[in-house]
């Protein structure tokens, strides 16, 4: 048994990085949903209140940065962990002014995994 979230909503638009996030959150007894852009969590009617979300920053369309927001909208705030290739202060600073938490691809295995799960243990 794993100490974490539930669920786990990976979402970026690169296929092979919401699949080998998937395949890592799995191998540590969490569920994985693949999601390859934020429009398509906001059409999960029924989130796992116990979730997280792990999300790219930079896609076509919706920026990540506003899943938070849109969460906390729908009285589901779950915390989100954001995963980018984009390294620049202006986008760690707006992460980081939301409250979530930060890596840059690639990011270390043990070092996710890790934050996921003290996000599954944050004060809801």
């Amino acid at each position: 048994m794993t100490t974490g979230p539930r669920t786990v909503y990976v979402i970026d638009d690169d296929k092979s990085v919401v699949r080998a996030f998937a395949r890592l959150i799995r191998a540590a007894g969490m569920k994985a949903v693949e999601l390859s852009g934020v429009g398509e969590l906001a059409k999960i009617e029924a989130l796992d209140p116990e979730g997280t979300v792990v999300a790219d920053i930079r896609m076509p369309g919706e920026s990540g940065l506003t899943i938070p927001a849109a969460l906390a909208e729908r009285g589901i705030p779950l915390p989100v962990i954001f995963v980018t290739a984009t390294e620049d202060e202006e986008t760690r600073a707006d992460a980081e002014r939301i409250g979530a938490a930060f890596f840059t691809k690639p990011v270390d295995q043990d070092e996710l995994l890790n934050a996921i799960r003290a996000a599954g243990r944050s004060d809801r």
